[in-house]
């Protein structure tokens, strides 16, 4: 949009007298309609931007397939208190920074994200005070967000009871504009590893959702053949360049080098990137992830870091997203 031009004054003839009052007065309204031309200008760029405090657009009921998403993680400075080989253009920030949140949310409009998949640990813990923060920021770019339920991971899982409450709050805050949804359904993705990569989890998982989310869980050897099905399956395997999980999911990982580890698990490699988000794309799957966006103790960000700078400011990692997505 082309901001409106200030209108033109129209001086007086050579010689003839102006009223100096008239004259002071036009100067000010001359100088008040730049003011306003600025500001509105500025409005703009900062919505363009994602800045917060600037509007609620409408975000559409439900995505349509395919869904692209990124794994988000809303778990900084605490997490591994900021241990990583790389390092963000953002610098070492704070997860509770609306800024940050809305400059993270631009970002990945920009690369042609649909959603976020964020980190979730439970009630009472950063993630959860974190989410709604992020709903909110993301519904003021019509950006959408769910959750991932990660407490599944656990050496002792939440107990039946803890799930079914957990659940129920998950469930009241999916009102929220932008959660994402699909089928008429809040999606909600599930970590479960450990003892709960079991067809008995899955039993579990079922009976707290009580066919209220879109679950999506963490694929596991056999998982295919338990008799309670989830409505999708995707794998979290970020050392793994490409992971694809029938029609359901295709996930990318741009790399892996643990901040404790001195040989990374999948180097990173911008043009293997390009062709493995190629791959994806034509592979026609529902869910085509990507792990991850900002998980920096692993080294598998795509968010803009000082390591893969481009003039854009966005980074070579979201590019190559944006030219493969729009």
């Amino acid at each position: 949009m082309v901001a409106p031009q200030p209108r033109r004054v129209t001086r007086p003839a050579p010689g003839r007298s102006r009223h100096p009052t008239s004259g002071r007065r036009l100067a000010a309204l001359v100088v008040v309609r730049v003011v306003l031309v600025a500001v509105l200008a500025a409005l703009l760029l900062g919505a363009d931007r994602g800045e917060p405090g600037l509007g609620r657009p409408t975000v559409p009921a439900e995505a349509s397939w395919p869904v692209r998403a990124a794994f988000y993680y809303p778990w900084y400075p605490e997490t591994e208190h900021w241990a990583t080989r790389y390092a963000p253009t953002l610098g070492k920030y704070d997860s509770s920074d609306p800024h940050v949140l809305a400059t993270h949310v631009a970002q990945a409009r920009y690369a042609g994200l649909d959603a976020f998949i964020a980190s979730y640990w439970g009630p009472d813990t950063p993630t959860a005070q974190r989410l709604p923060l992020l709903l909110d920021v993301a519904g003021r770019q019509g950006f959408r967000i769910a959750a991932y339920y990660e407490p599944e991971s656990q050496p002792t899982p939440p107990s039946q009871a803890f799930l079914n409450q957990d659940f129920d709050s998950l469930y009241r805050l999916s009102a929220e504009p932008a959660w994402l949804k699909v089928e008429g359904k809040p999606v909600l993705f599930v970590y479960n590893i450990g003892r709960e990569a079991s067809c008995q989890a899955v039993k579990r998982l079922l009976s707290a959702s009580k066919s209220r989310f879109y679950l999506n869980l963490k694929a596991f050897a056999g998982y295919r053949n338990c008799s309670a099905q989830p409505d999708a399956w995707h794998q979290y395997v970020p050392a793994r360049r490409y992971d694809q999980q029938v029609s359901d999911s295709a996930t990318v990982s741009p790399g892996f080098f643990k901040f404790d580890e001195t040989v990374p698990r999948l180097p990173r490699d911008l043009e293997r990137f390009k062709a493995d988000l190629h791959r994806q794309v034509a592979s026609g799957a529902r869910w085509q992830l990507i792990t991850t966006f900002n998980e920096w103790g692993e080294g598998t960000s795509v968010e803009p870091s000082l390591q893969w700078q481009s003039p854009s400011g966005y980074g070579t990692y979201l590019e190559a997203m944006r030219s493969a997505y729009t």
